[in-house]
């Protein structure tokens, strides 16, 4: 469980640096929110980033849904899904919006 956890705190890093690059990468233009094209091409750093940030998210989700997976099948796939939005989703998001609205101030 605690490995799992280890995981996913260092997912959330790898989302959180790699949504830093993408918005210096495209300083002066509006990201996209949730789904849509970026004004430049996405850097190579910011893809591993992303890539490591889902293989750890899968993982960390892995570890912490085991333990529940044969008394609560339908509790630890709600668990997974909601780790893997959580995780995966919040920290890009979060990132994107502090972007958009500095540009709006500025």
């Amino acid at each position: 469980m605690l490995i799992g956890l280890g995981a996913l705190m260092l997912a959330i890093a790898a989302h959180v640096y790699g949504a830093r690059l993408a918005a210096h990468g495209n300083y002066g233009r509006r990201l996209p929110l949730a789904v849509g094209p970026f004004s430049t091409r996405a850097a190579q750093h910011v893809r591993r980033a992303q890539l490591a940030g889902w293989a750890l998210s899968l993982i960390g989700t892995f570890r912490v849904v085991d333990n529940y997976w044969e008394t609560a099948p339908l509790l630890s796939t709600g668990i997974a899904v909601a780790v893997l939005g959580a995780v995966n989703g919040m920290p890009s998001l979060i990132i994107t919006v502090m972007h958009n609205q500095s540009l709006q101030r500025g």
